[in-house]
């Protein structure tokens, strides 16, 4: 892509940065630790202001520092704002909000609304050096990549046009992977290792590993959120995994080959299929009791429940039929034949409209589930393979085209034709990449107007919003192939009438200025916070754990094309209780600026115990060299940066050079 596009891309993206900043979900659950119960939160009288017509209220509650933390470790809190009308005192719902807090210096005084404006827009411009302390707005976009890893793209942030946060290794080709209900963390499956690695959605960290059967591919999270299940294909069982404490529960048998899960009765009732057994299996999700089972014949493949039918959906490709299960008999209640090689089978929100995809004949068909029949019968497709649910749209990947496939659900009532619009997302097909995968390669935004695509073969992300005939913007995935997409929403939302609320974290003592946003009527508010008993000891509160020492000198000019190690020492902070850092702790960025050019590598460790990387800078320029250690809650950019200064190399070495490989 050139570089005129890819600023373009990064301009669309930050004028839909605040829209997609609106996203309201319910609030993260409070999950003790399997050993303790969280400290209850503190909380202060809240500071309110009036702007607009809008009275805003704020209050940011704390939990107590426990004993044993290390020192400088940050408080976990709930901030929140109530926004109300001044005049009625009526709630204000349904908005889009931001904000921020931002320490200020000790010989500083309150901002003024010129200043407060001046600093929400440095806020939303998004450059590191503009960060606040406390961002109350993040959101990332994690893909699932080809080589083993996982990235964690940051969309807001432009670190000079880098927007890589972190890359999370879990030890092996993952085959699928499902988000905790209450955003915690991420389980991965590794059929390699026969394991689940459970990535810390915190610090993005792989922080352990669950064994399960043989194979495992498949994960789902239960509705109530307490168990995941896992399919292990090589040993004809499922793994029940407790989410709290992170362990094996109970391995069910339920036959051999690849198997589905799906929940029924609001989630009392997991169904399991086995595409080398004749039943589906049914278990209690509470005691993971065989409650019993129904004949659907050899090769059951996806299965789904819907709350409109009452019933749960089973795809059996040899009969080319889709069975319907009565849950209370446990028997089948009714068949849908269908045409020839149907594969994935999804419902849309309302559990009316099931989407059957039939990659070989290049159709869909849709059933209407109040009926029990194919409503619509969709050709024209490019091999489909997974399909995607906004409110309003259905959105199909065409694995053998670089378009997307986007039915309008609102088109499917009636005997009327259903509209069906192509969107290209990207320069590249699908099935050019190395594989495809078995997740989903497309999420829907939270806002609900839109989704975040995978380009697996352009090794990039799409963000589309409905309405257009384009993608809105575009991320790049820095060389890896994107297989799937999620997106992990942290941002402010709604979670009670006119209340937005989110979690967070504060790691410094001092008075903060609270920057606030406010989409309709716009106001631009900043009030005043102050926090208290970070750290214990006030001298230690603007300390990092870990003190870095560059043993290169930066102020060299180093030479385009040449390789230069680039030595540096981190050391515990005196006072501070630190253990000595691990070179697999410590990530290391180094970007061009400006420029899309980055390169972000874990460290070796010298004979002298020092911490060295090799740089290699592709072209002459302006170089960041920055350090973190996520592990120890220093992100990229809270320890010394460094600008390096990179020049052409001398001619007459480029000369020496073209001799040398005559």
């Amino acid at each position: 892509m050139r570089k005129s596009h890819v600023i373009l891309a990064t301009g669309l993206l930050f004028v839909g940065a605040l829209a997609a900043l609106g996203w309201r979900f319910r609030p993260r659950e409070q999950r003790p630790s399997p050993s303790e119960t969280p400290p209850p939160l503190v909380t202060a009288p809240p500071v309110s202001t009036e702007r607009e017509g809008v009275q805003v209220r704020f209050d940011l509650s704390l939990r107590p520092r426990p004993l044993e933390a290390a020192a400088g470790a940050p408080l976990q809190g709930i901030a929140r704002f109530a926004l109300t009308d001044a005049k009625s005192g009526a709630p204000l719902q349904g908005r889009r909000v931001l904000g921020w807090m931002s320490l200020r210096a000790p010989d500083s005084g309150p901002l003024d609304d010129a200043a407060c404006k001046e600093r929400v827009k440095t806020y939303l411009g998004g450059l590191l050096a503009a960060r606040a302390e406390v961002d109350l707005n993040t959101y990332w976009f994690l893909t699932l990549n080809h080589d083993q890893s996982l990235s964690v793209i940051n969309p807001q942030i432009a670190f000079d046009r880098t927007k890589l946060h972190s890359l999370v290794s879990v030890g092996g080709e993952v085959a699928d992977w499902a988000m905790l209900k209450d955003r915690s963390a991420l389980y991965v499956t590794v059929p390699s290792g026969n394991s689940v690695s459970v990535v810390d959605l915190e610090r993005f960290l792989a922080t352990r590993t669950v064994r399960v059967g043989q194979r495992p591919s498949r994960v789902v999270v239960a509705p109530d959120g307490r168990t995941a299940w896992v399919s292990n294909d090589a040993d004809g069982t499922v793994s029940v995994i407790d989410t709290t404490a992170h362990a094996e529960l109970a391995s069910l048998k339920v036959g051999d080959g690849q198997h589905e899960v799906a929940f029924s009765d609001e989630g009392r009732t997991a169904w399991l299929t086995s595409t080398e057994d004749e039943v589906l299996t049914a278990v209690d999700v509470a005691s993971r009791e065989v409650l019993g089972t129904v004949t659907v014949g050899a090769g059951a493949g996806d299965v789904a429940w819907s709350p409109v039918a009452r019933a749960v959906f089973v795809v059996q490709p040899r009969s080319h039929e889709v069975l319907l299960v009565d849950p209370a008999r446990r028997e089948v209640s009714h068949r849908i034949t269908v045409k020839p090689g149907p594969v994935a089978l999804r419902f849309d929100r309302t559990g009316r409209w099931a989407f059957l995809l039939h990659p070989k004949e290049g159709e869909v068909d849709i059933i209407d589930a109040a009926r029990g029949q194919v409503a619509h019968t969709l050709t024209g497709f490019a091999a489909p393979d997974s399909v995607t649910f906004t409110d309003a749209f259905a959105y199909v990947r065409n694995t053998t085209s670089g378009r997307v496939s986007l039915v309008e659900l609102s088109t499917l009532e009636g005997t009327g034709k259903a509209s069906v619009i192509n969107v290209t997302m990207g320069q590249h097909a699908p099935s050019e990449a190395r594989d495809l995968g078995r997740s989903d390669p497309i999420a829907a935004l939270p806002e609900g107007n839109g989704v975040i695509v995978a380009g697996t073969a352009d090794r990039a992300l799409y963000l589309y919003q409905e309405g257009m005939m384009a993608p809105r913007g575009t991320h790049l995935n820095y060389g890896r192939e994107p297989r799937a997409v999620m997106v992990l929403d942290r941002s402010l939302r709604e979670v009670e009438s006119g209340v937005y609320s989110t979690q967070t974290l504060v790691r410094e003592n001092g008075t903060y200025d609270v920057a606030f946003l406010l989409d309709s009527p716009r106001a631009i508010v900043c009030m005043e916070w102050k926090v208290g008993g970070v750290p214990e000891d006030a001298a230690l509160t603007k300390k990092l754990s870990l003190t870095l020492t560059p043993r290169f000198d930066p102020k060299a000019v180093l030479t385009a094309g040449a390789t230069t190690p680039l030595r540096f020492k981190l050391e515990p902070t005196p006072g501070m209780g630190a253990q000595p850092v691990m070179p697999e702790e410590v990530r290391v960025l180094m970007f061009k600026k400006p420029g899309t050019w980055q390169s972000r590598t874990e460290p070796r460790l010298t004979a002298e115990g020092d911490l060295e990387v090799d740089f290699t800078p592709p072209s002459p320029g302006q170089y960041k060299f920055v350090v973190g250690v996520e592990s120890r809650n220093i992100d990229l950019g809270r320890l010394p940066h460094f600008t390096l200064s990179v020049v052409e190399a001398p001619a007459s070495a480029t000369a020496s050079a073209s001799e040398v490989h005559r």
